[in-house]
């Protein structure tokens, strides 16, 4: 009878572990909101974080804002759902959703900066081309005409954060609309 409690408690610990470092090392947009190619978790940043919303954040490093004063997407796919890469071009065009300030940041796969000799890791606000509508467009890619330089990001992600976002950004995130990151081609295309 002992030793059955004693297994019990033990797979309970082992299961315990198991599921709290598959939360913790999982992408952070689990239990979040998606928008086209656009994720976020709701909770980040907020009062209601769960304990585990919380490592999770801890974790990646984040120095999460209150929601008021930032959210953070992230895109890991170009609209069509294909993995971003650093062997293909795109370019992210669109509007942003209604906030004071914006920032768009590339990731590699250990959620670093990715080491380019173009030093074009961001765009923001003021610095990203805009067309005639005030929609955005931003070159990401290895050639010269890349805002965003990819060299050495591997399999990469975006970060779009949004500081002081208008409220109705915050009240509907699904609802909202978002720039599409649109593939222009991959090496050894033909």
């Amino acid at each position: 009878m002992m030793l059955r409690h004693v297994l019990t408690f033990i797979v309970g610990l082992a299961c315990g572990t198991a599921m709290a470092a598959i939360l913790v090392f999982s992408p952070i947009e689990i239990g979040g909101v998606s928008n086209g190619s656009w994720i976020t978790n709701p909770h980040i940043g907020s009062n209601d974080a769960n304990p585990l919303t919380r490592a999770l954040v801890a974790r990646r490093g984040l120095l999460a804002l209150t929601r008021e004063e930032a959210v953070y997407f992230t895109a890991t796919r170009d609209s069509q759902g294909h993995n971003l890469t650093e062997r293909c071009a795109y370019e992210v065009t669109g509007q942003m959703p209604p906030t004071r300030w914006w920032s768009l940041t590339i990731y590699d796969e250990a959620s670093f900066l990715p080491r380019n000799d173009r030093n074009r890791h961001a765009v923001s606000q003021t610095t990203a081309r805009t067309d005639a509508s005030g929609h955005v467009i931003i070159p990401i890619g290895q050639d010269e005409d890349g805002a965003i330089a990819t060299e050495n990001a591997g399999l990469f992600s975006l970060t779009l954060r949004l500081y002081h976002p208008d409220p109705a950004v915050l009240d509907d995130l699904d609802a909202q609309t978002f720039p599409r990151i649109q593939q222009l081609g991959c090496e050894g295309e033909t």
